[in-house]
């Protein structure tokens, strides 16, 4: 996992009260990401994996602890927190069907839910739907004791609205981190389909995203443009293998409202695309 550890030389640790802090939890490993709000631009970001702090499980408490002791500043008050998690636990429920107090059974209907884990929903009113997912409590109820006014949801939530641009087309959002893929499709700005797989070889993400185009009659000579963010060793050759089945395919970072960056964080805004787009999707 590439580590990284990015300030600009605009942060102030005394101005953290007009920033934006996002934070991802993955299989992986943590990131962050700090965003100036009075300037629209990001400033800060973090990536590292668990290594050292996982035995039978991820020891999420110790990790905060050593976090916090390198980094005191995030003990400090921000503007907003969000914390994401690109689990592989969720599904997605239209909101005449969804009750809160049958959501677990629904869940579980597709995933088996680990027993330290807690369920969280959020409503998403455009969509007439509702995203149920399940998460670490050990992580929730430490990162609680840190920012009690968190916004927590699932990383699903960087690409449940698409850009303006793209609004008129059949559009395919393809994330990869690492080994772990997202996919949502749009047509004329609505959800037609969003999934999230575990993937070993780049054939598995070809494989899964054209499965998707196809289960709703999208093919090779529709109008579909596939967008393609993420990083990882499944990155490497897969906008080739994609061009093989998709006609109308960018690399790009696509936000939904426009955001700047540091120059020292701009080379990283693809590969870190779910992270930076939470933000301005939890508006």
């Amino acid at each position: 996992m590439l580590k990284l550890d990015i300030i600009d030389e605009t942060f102030d640790r005394d101005r953290t009260s007009s920033y934006e802090l996002s934070i991802q939890v993955s299989l992986n490993g943590f990131s962050y990401a700090v965003r100036d709000t009075i300037r629209n631009t990001f400033i800060a970001l973090f990536n590292t994996d668990w290594n050292g702090f996982t035995a039978d499980r991820i020891d999420y408490r110790s990790f905060l602890d050593k976090l916090i002791e390198d980094k005191p500043w995030l003990r400090a008050t921000f503007k907003n927190v969000i914390a994401a998690f690109d689990l592989p636990y969720l599904t997605l429920i239209p909101s005449e069907y969804f009750d809160p107090n049958l959501s677990k059974k629904v869940l579980e209907q597709v995933h088996s839910i680990p027993d330290s884990f807690e369920l969280g929903y959020k409503e998403f009113k455009h969509l007439s739907g509702f995203m149920v997912y399940a998460a670490p409590s050990e992580f929730i109820n430490a990162w609680r004791m840190l920012h009690g006014n968190t916004y927590f949801t699932h990383s699903l939530q960087s690409f449940v609205h698409i850009p303006h641009s793209q609004n008129s087309k059949t559009y395919l959002q393809v994330d990869v981190n690492h080994q772990q893929l997202i996919l949502v499709l749009h047509r004329n700005g609505e959800l037609l389909a969003a999934n999230m797989y575990s993937c070993k070889a780049t054939s598995d993400i070809v494989y899964y995203a054209y499965a998707m185009a196809k289960s709703v009659d999208v093919g090779m000579t529709d109008p579909l443009h596939v967008n393609l963010t993420g990083n990882g060793e499944l990155m490497v050759g897969l906008p080739d293998e994609l061009g093989k089945y998709f006609n109308s395919l960018s690399h790009q970072a696509e936000f939904y409202k426009p955001v700047f960056f540091s120059y020292k964080l701009l080379r990283f805004r693809t590969e870190f695309f779910r992270l930076f787009n939470l933000g301005v999707t939890c508006e």
